[in-house]
């Protein structure tokens, strides 16, 4: 699975960061960031992205925060899995993590190629609020407990997300 996920985020970045219409010398697409603190500490990423996809017919927004350089994004990255379709969020709905499959939310934070730190539903802490939506971009702010992948009964916290924030580019 996380494999499969960091392919998906670094084909997603490599084919925006190429149809970015304002060149940079990282290839970002202009005027996407997401940042927030990891157990206290300030985390920014260059570019935010937010593509939809669908998971046994299941509708979904990923919106991915990850740093490129040169156009390849780098192994560090937040991703926001909102079980909510991306062509009907609005500005003002809130999203929080659960057991329930629809409007749920999932984070994953992957701090680098091998260690993802992920919400559990068994300690069912984080949000997502989206505050604007255009045609071009999706903006919002999250929260979250983090744990270890396979710490099912989210019996420890080993990160703490406070004042997230994205401004992500619009996918399909």
């Amino acid at each position: 699975m996380k494999k499969l996920s960091k392919l998906i985020v670094a084909v997603l970045f490599t084919a925006i960061a190429l149809t970015s219409c304002k060149k940079s010398s990282d290839n970002s697409p202009a005027g996407t960031t997401m940042t927030f603190k990891a157990n206290g500490t300030a985390v920014t990423y260059n570019a935010c992205v937010a593509v939809s996809a669908s998971v046994n017919d299941v509708n979904q927004t990923l919106i991915t925060g990850t740093n490129l350089t040169n156009g390849k994004p780098g192994a560090a990255s937040m991703e926001v899995n909102i079980t909510h379709d991306l062509a009907t969020l609005k500005a003002g709905q809130s999203y929080s993590v659960t057991t329930a499959p629809k409007d749920g939310l999932i984070l994953f934070y992957f701090v680098n190629d091998s260690d993802v730190f992920t919400t559990q539903p068994a300690h069912p802490i984080g949000t997502v609020t989206i505050t604007d939506v255009t045609s071009s971009t999706i903006k919002g702010t999250f929260s979250a407990q983090l744990f270890s992948e396979d710490d099912f009964t989210g019996d420890h916290v080993l990160y703490t997300i406070a004042g997230g924030s994205f401004t992500a580019k619009r996918g399909n």
